[in-house]
């Protein structure tokens, strides 16, 4: 078992057209590490630009993908990097599709 283990996966309300043509309707966001959070602190950038790469690479998605989205899709990434800094017992179950 590679870690982190904990994946969830975001439906997005408004499908992505990504460059190739292909639509994108749901990401999977990994738990992130404390090595995130150091790479996020050492970008150069405002903090929105920051916070777009970071969520880029927890979903493994490009970041002019990631700018792309609705904002409600982006607040939904936003809320599931929220929940995982939560204790594991405090984070929403509901949405929870462990790999």
């Amino acid at each position: 078992m590679s870690y982190p283990a904990n994946t969830k996966e975001i439906k997005f309300y408004s499908p992505l057209t990504l460059e190739n043509g292909s639509q994108l309707t749901s990401v999977l966001m990994r738990e992130p590490l404390v090595r995130d959070r150091i790479e996020f602190s050492r970008m150069k950038g405002n903090d929105l630009e920051n916070e777009v790469a970071m969520i880029a690479n927890l979903c493994n998605m490009n970041v002019a993908d990631v700018e792309r989205l609705t904002s409600a899709d982006f607040s939904q990434l936003e809320d599931m990097f929220n929940d995982f800094l939560l204790p594991p017992d405090k984070r929403e179950k509901s949405t929870s599709s462990e790999g």
